[in-house]
């Protein structure tokens, strides 16, 4: 009797992690594309590297803690200092919408760009990512709006879901002088964890909404909760921004991760809400993915993108050399930051959100550089 309870158990514990974990994926490990030249000279990669490792003393990488979570969240709102930035950034508080609008002085108020933070879902701001949103409202000459949303663990995931929905309901019909206008084109973009919520956003645009999105951009996106993608382990020791937090959470046997996220969320981690690969890619906006080699991410966009072309909708994937995790928010330093910002320009010109106007020389001179090492 005892032997048959222990198989029992043993059944439906794994049945347990067979529905939380959802679908394998190891079909779409179909290898990346050639990495684009490296551009960026040895002082600018060594001033990078000097920043990143001011950034992980002073955040103190190891376990979460409240007090851990409150210095990484100063320290990203400090980031941007010491940029020149071009753009203006009016705050919003409109009902349960919170954010800033990013308008450079050549803004189209019909075009509008939803910009989604990223930062573990813990941390990041508009505030943190300004360099970052500054180059693409300049760039772009879209109204660039930066969504505030909810941030563990004051809320759940589901809160930060939520309030990307309503972010991009929102954009859709208002415009930067606060007149109720419906967008002309409509763009989404994010970057690790609001790569994530950007992916989700765009099937539940297609799924549960009346917003048309004309195209998505996500910078080194979180695709599947699960963590089951093989360079979560390959790209462990490369990976200097995500390599050291990750690592304890790792070692926690999958199926307790999974089922503690269950208890907290009450949704399944591979639910495509929270794992957007794990849901339908097809009739999808075109979308643009932007990834590192030595990231742990990687095959988090290789994933998606084998998966969403395979499904008939339109993606494209761009692979940078040796870059850290989210390189475009060093963009000041680092010229392949400012060549990521000129790909999604040309990006968004193809798919014909922008008019081919603005030549790719223009656009690397008007991505702002920063003066001195911000050593966190």
């Amino acid at each position: 009797m005892s032997t048959l309870w222990l198989l029992g158990g043993l059944c439906a514990t794994w049945l347990t992690w067979w529905w939380l974990r959802g679908e394998d994926l190891a079909r779409f490990d179909l290898g990346h594309p050639t990495p684009r030249p490296m551009t960026s000279t040895e002082e600018q990669r060594s001033a990078t590297l000097a920043r990143i490792n001011g950034f992980i003393r002073a955040t103190n990488s190891g376990s979460v803690s409240l007090k851990r979570v409150s210095r990484l969240r100063e320290v990203m709102d400090s980031m941007g200092e010491g940029a020149q930035l071009t753009s203006r950034f009016e705050p919003v508080s409109d009902g349960d919408i919170r954010g800033e609008w990013v308008l450079a002085p050549n803004a189209d108020p019909d075009k509008r760009l939803l910009y989604i933070h990223g930062g573990g879902f813990f941390a990041g701001s508009p505030k943190s990512h300004r360099l970052l949103t500054d180059a693409l409202a300049v760039n772009t000459g879209m109204s660039v709006f930066a969504l505030d949303y909810r941030l563990l663990p004051e809320a759940n995931q589901k809160a930060a879901i939520d309030d990307a929905r309503h972010g991009l309901a929102w954009l859709a019909k208002n415009a930067p002088d606060r007149s109720s206008s419906v967008a002309s084109h409509l763009v989404v973009a994010g970057d690790s964890a609001g790569g994530n919520l950007t992916l989700s956003c765009l099937q539940w645009a297609r799924d549960e909404s009346s917003v048309n999105v004309d195209a998505g951009i996500a910078f080194c996106p979180s695709t599947d909760i699960t963590m089951s993608s093989p360079s979560f382990r390959y790209n462990l020791e490369s990976d200097l921004i995500l390599g050291k937090s990750l690592r304890p959470v790792l070692m926690i046997p999958s199926f307790i991760r999974l089922l503690v996220f269950w208890l907290i969320n009450r949704r399944r981690p591979s639910h495509p809400a929270f794992s957007p690969v794990m849901g339908d890619l097809s009739n999808l906006p075109p979308t643009l993915l932007q990834a590192s080699t030595t990231e742990m991410l990687l095959d988090d966009s290789a994933r998606y993108y084998h998966k969403a072309c395979a499904s008939g909708s339109i993606a494209e994937f761009e692979l940078y050399p040796d870059m850290v995790h989210v390189w475009h928010l060093f963009s000041a330093e680092i010229s392949e930051g400012r060549d990521a910002i000129i790909s999604v320009v040309q990006f968004l010109e193809r798919v014909g959100v922008l008019t081919p106007s603005i030549t790719t020389a223009d656009v690397s001179a008007e991505i702002p550089r920063h003066h001195g090492v911000n050593q966190g």
